[in-house]
């Protein structure tokens, strides 16, 4: 009986010791991190003494996808550089702020919308031993009246009946956004010259000043193309009916312009229409160029100079805004050093801007968050043979006006069967 006992002791402090040590090793509690942001505004705004109203403040966490709200609409004013500390578990996140800021221009206050944006910000507990700085930009939204926007992007072409890949046939929708006629002369399509699926600490990093372009086709100045509210222009690569060789594209004979390359091999000869060609400002490619067919890159519509009315000439501007940058490409544990030539574009001349990339290899932007803060796709995996036929475009707001927050992953409806005609109201 003694010995009986003595086991079931024994037995009870192992199952204790058992219990106690799973207890420690499957201690699952979660971390906080103590994080202050400081928010700055814009430096061009600081002289003014802004005030800025932070209206909701919301960190995503990248790694389980929660959402944590912390401030919530109309409850919290402060002044420039405002500070705020809050508790978050701790992981990598990505910060947005929505907000308002005034000051005082010329003995009259000024009131506009402001936001911040920071992505893949790692937050521990050390993390609040030191603020984080965030600078916002200000921003307009659509409903305050708009300009050009890039409606639909067309870029990753179609397949024939038989499956083999088609070219000619991607295109671009410019939508007049606006209540007034605009004109459209010298409206400017532009390819990033860095891809959003690879990301190297490029130098001199010129994102918040300038977009830098690889690819540059404008609508020719002088020809007064104006369009009304609510319409828009076609710009298309071959301006034919490709129906006729497949029957799964499109007739683009109405489209408005087509870009036209003057290629130097003579086994990839582009074809010249009938449709009117944009201006060829620069290229990368000395034979035929199309947009990257699986959402690599990004695109900006812009104007060369500060309206429709200032615009550079072609010459003058591969003068004065030529951009050569470095990186270190590491490969193997070993690092060459690389540079690039490429143009900018300034951010004040671009009107709208649409990031693209792929799900499973997106790694950042490549455009100042104050243009496109988002990105949007066709395709959720590399080469994945759903995405032929498909663009993204613009979501409707309402009535004639389309969604421009300057964030494509909500302004934007993904993997949409692509129309080159497509009506957004009627």
């Amino acid at each position: 009986m003694k010995m009986k006992h003595y086991l079931y002791v024994a037995c009870m402090f192992i199952a204790a010791l058992a219990f106690t040590a799973c207890s420690d090793d499957d201690d699952n509690s979660v971390k906080l991190a103590n994080v202050t942001l400081h928010f700055n505004a814009p430096s061009e705004l600081q002289s003014y003494n802004p005030t800025i109203g932070i209206q909701e403040l919301t960190l995503k966490n990248i790694n389980t996808g929660e959402t944590t709200s912390v401030v919530k609409p109309g409850t919290r004013a402060t002044t420039s550089n405002a500070s705020i500390t809050v508790s978050v578990p701790e992981g990598l996140y990505t910060i947005s702020m929505e907000g308002s800021l005034s000051y005082k221009l010329n003995d009259e206050m000024v009131y506009t919308k402001m936001r911040a944006y920071q992505e893949s910000v790692t937050f521990t507990e050390a993390t609040g031993t030191s603020p984080l700085d965030v600078t916002g930009y200000v921003y307009n939204s659509s409903e305050e009246g708009g300009n050009f926007v890039i409606a639909e992007i067309f870029f990753t072409g179609t397949v024939t009946p038989e499956e083999k890949q088609y070219t000619g046939d991607k295109y671009f929708r410019i939508y007049n956004n606006s209540g007034d006629t605009l004109c459209a002369d010298g409206l400017t399509i532009a390819e990033s010259a860095f891809m959003t699926t690879s990301k190297y600490d490029y130098t001199p990093d010129i994102m918040n000043e300038a977009f830098s372009t690889k690819a540059i086709y404008r609508i020719p100045l002088g020809g007064k193309i104006m369009v009304p509210p609510g319409e828009s222009l076609l710009l298309c690569d071959i301006g034919m009916d490709h129906t006729v060789a497949n029957s799964n594209s499109f007739d683009l004979t109405k489209a408005d312009f087509e870009w036209y390359d003057v290629s130097s091999n003579p086994s990839f000869e582009d074809t010249d229409t009938e449709v009117p060609n944009l201006e060829k400002i620069y290229c990368y490619t000395a034979t035929i160029w199309g947009p990257h067919n699986r959402g690599f890159t990004s695109f900006a519509l812009a104007r060369l100079g500060d309206d429709e009315n200032n615009q550079l000439s072609k010459e003058d501007y591969l003068k004065d805004y030529a951009y050569t940058y470095e990186y270190n490409m590491i490969i193997g544990g070993n690092v060459y050093p690389m540079s690039g030539d490429a143009y900018k574009i300034p951010n004040k001349w671009i009107l709208d801007a649409v990031n693209l990339s792929v799900e499973s290899e997106y790694v950042w932007n490549v455009t100042s968050p104050a243009l496109d803060r988002g990105w949007t796709y066709c395709g959720k995996v590399n080469q994945d043979k759903t995405r032929y036929g498909k663009s993204v475009r613009r979501k409707v707001l309402s009535g004639k006006t389309l969604q421009d927050t300057n964030d494509s992953s909500v302004d934007f409806l993904p993997e949409q069967p692509a129309d080159p005609y497509y009506k957004f109201h009627e």
